[in-house]
């Protein structure tokens, strides 16, 4: 086992209630390209630390966002929600190549280069991928699930799951990412 694949816990609506009011899809086709934050979205889930929408948006609370601060992760991003101080629309930037061989993506779309689903079994990272660290959290290269609810994995080192752990946090688990011989 290399890495872990961080999923968080249930935020009991959606970001955008209609497809029409998104700015993040493809005009043209309507899959997601672009991570865009509804500043008006108020957090239903106060007592989680690692939040998913049913339309794969992902928050994090003031506990979390500490707990990045303090370890110095890069390539993070945290957009506050004004309408739920406590809460951040989370972003993260660094990479970690996971081994998509076993997965599929379904109808490329020439308007705007994504696939209408793109489903993946991710329990490998790529052969020739290193990282320096065992504490980082990345996340994956390509969005996954259909349509106009996909959404990017979010994958952290070993060090950083048990310090997750350590540090208490609720509703949040892990899947494990492993390398091939």
């Amino acid at each position: 086992m290399v890495a872990k694949i961080i999923v968080g816990t249930d935020e009991k609506g959606f970001v955008y209630p209609k497809v029409q009011e998104r700015t993040d899809i493809c005009p043209i086709c309507k899959n997601r390209i672009a991570d865009v934050a509804n500043l008006d979205y108020k957090v239903k889930n106060k007592k989680g630390n690692f939040l998913v929408s049913y339309d794969h948006y992902t928050f994090v609370s003031q506990k979390f966002k500490d707990f990045c601060e303090e370890n110095h992760y890069e390539g993070l991003e945290f957009i506050q929600l004004p309408k739920s101080p406590l809460f951040y629309y989370f972003i993260v930037h660094n990479i970690y190549e996971l081994d998509y061989k076993e997965s599929l993506f379904l109808n490329y779309r020439d308007c705007c280069g994504s696939y209408d689903e793109t489903v993946i079994t991710p329990r490998y990272c790529k052969q020739d991928f290193y990282m320096d660290t065992d504490d980082f959290i990345c996340r994956s290269e390509y969005r996954f699930a259909s349509f106009s609810n996909k959404s990017y994995l979010f994958v952290v080192g070993l060090e950083t799951a048990d310090k997750l752990k350590k540090a208490g946090f609720k509703n949040i688990y892990f899947n494990n990412v492993y390398r091939q011989d």
